[in-house]
């Protein structure tokens, strides 16, 4: 699959990030160079004024003929040579030149030239072109006295680097940022693309495509094991649609045709008012059936909504499971089985009473309806080191193991030809309610017969 690798986001970030390296990187730089620079002229300047001011001290302390001679390189000599200039130029020594008051040079270097304020100027000299910051003052004879300093190198030096460093950054690292960006973007688009390839394929109907896992453990491995899990729930989600309408198929199909059945022999028996009372009965009966498997199913949606957890107060577990269990009693005698109960008094959960007692009396039913005959049944509350522990099931021949892992879905029913009775939806009712108060439930695969174990979390408690 081929993409705009240049508008990928992954291209754009590093191109960013680089931008943003360069500019903060040449702002770093400037500052520097700018820093470094003004401390030399800085410097400079504070020079050149105590030059000037220890001339002026001088000047009208000890006279004119003590500045000249302080301005002087050569005793003999107080115009500077060239050979003077380039030796000062060497040493980098300070400049200077003192003017008569018609302007005419008395001692020092007369190609030096500066206004009240200190400025760089250039020297009148033929062989030197180093710039000079200089300053001249006026005397009180109306003299001029003129100090300066060549500018170091060294400044220069910096401003050279400064400005080859930018550009180094400008040529080089932007042009490397936007190969490394756009190889980058390769590469991770090779990894996206097999994940974008899984999911057009599930979207295209393969329900078994999977993304690949390259085993390094990376954000992109992680990605794919996501999608993949997602992909289970998926396909397991489609298996269980697939499943209830097989199962509401199933259950539908046979009440309807026997409702349609009913008719037919109501309007065979029009005549016969008893007949069609019987038949009446039959058809209502029938009725109520489908009635029950639709409230379960909305029930079951209402659940799993979370819809009900508004509704959740303190609920005495024990109390309650007490009576489920003394109100089934005469139903376990009546089908020549045994209950046993052996329940803790003073457990409490926070829950839905309602939807408790339905979990309850949904596990009591199976256990009823689907033992053994003479079946020994039993339900157990007690405390655990995770919470509340309630137990119901019987010792009969249980469930198979192949089923094990399907008993909480809508619709199924161990029983293969869906000759006995119910709709496949009491332990999905079971298991929905169990989700819904945070507490687990697992049909236990070390005893004999279908025992299913509810333990709920810490949030219950004994009072």
């Amino acid at each position: 699959m081929s993409r705009p690798i240049l508008s990928s986001a992954v291209f754009q970030w590093v191109l960013a990030a680089s931008a943003g390296f360069v500019a903060i990187a040449l702002a770093l730089l400037w500052a520097w160079g700018l820093f470094s620079i003004g401390e030399i002229d800085g410097a400079l300047r504070e020079e050149i004024n105590t030059g000037l001011e220890e001339g002026r001290a001088l000047y009208l302390t000890d006279g004119p003929d003590a500045l000249l001679e302080w301005v002087r390189w050569e005793e003999d000599q107080p115009i500077w040579r060239d050979d003077d200039l380039f030796e000062i130029l060497a040493e980098d020594e300070m400049i200077a030149v003192l003017r008569a008051p018609d302007f005419e040079p008395v001692a020092g270097f007369p190609g030096l030239l500066a206004g009240s304020e200190i400025e760089e100027v250039d020297l009148d000299h033929p062989e030197i072109f180093n710039p000079v910051l200089a300053r001249s003052i006026e005397l009180f004879d109306g003299a001029t006295l003129t100090f300066g300093r060549f500018i170091p190198d060294q400044q220069f030096e910096i401003w050279r680097f400064v400005v080859t460093a930018s550009i180094a950054l400008a040529v080089i690292v932007l042009p490397l940022s936007l190969a490394t960006g756009y190889f980058l973007s390769r590469r991770v688009f090779r990894r996206l693309d097999g994940i974008s390839e899984t999911t057009e394929a599930v979207a295209a109907g393969n329900l078994d495509a999977r993304a690949q896992i390259g085993g390094a453990g990376d954000e992109f491995d992680r990605l794919a094991e996501g999608v993949n899990r997602m992909l289970d729930r998926v396909a397991a989600l489609t298996g269980n649609i697939e499943a209830v309408s097989t199962g509401v198929a199933h259950d539908l199909k046979t009440p309807l045709a026997n409702i349609r059945g009913r008719l037919e022999l109501i309007r065979r028996d029009a005549a016969d008012p008893d007949a069609v009372a019987r038949h009446v009965d039959g058809a209502e009966g029938r009725l109520d059936g489908l009635m029950k498997v639709f409230d379960a199913l909305l029930r079951l949606g209402e659940i799993e909504a979370g819809k009900r957890r508004q509704a959740f107060r303190a609920v005495d577990l024990g109390g309650l499971a007490g009576e489920l269990a003394e109100g089934y009693g005469p139903a376990f005698e009546d089908a020549e089985k045994t209950l046993d109960v052996a329940i803790l008094p003073g457990i409490t959960v926070e829950g839905d009473r309602d939807l408790l007692a339905q979990l309850i009396a949904n596990l009591l039913d199976n256990a009823l309806e689907h033992s053994r005959d003479g079946a020994r049944a039993h339900i157990a509350l007690h405390g655990g080191e995770t919470g509340p522990r309630l137990e119901i099931g019987d010792d009969g021949p249980g469930i198979a193991p192949a089923m094990r892992e399907r008993i909480f879905e809508r619709f199924f029913r161990a029983d293969p030809s869906r000759s006995t009775p119910g709709n496949g939806l009491g332990l999905a009712l079971v298991k929905a309610i169990a989700d819904l108060h945070g507490a687990d439930i697992q049909l236990v695969d070390d005893r004999p017969g279908a025992v299913f174990v509810v333990t709920f979390g810490p949030f219950a408690s004994r009072t």
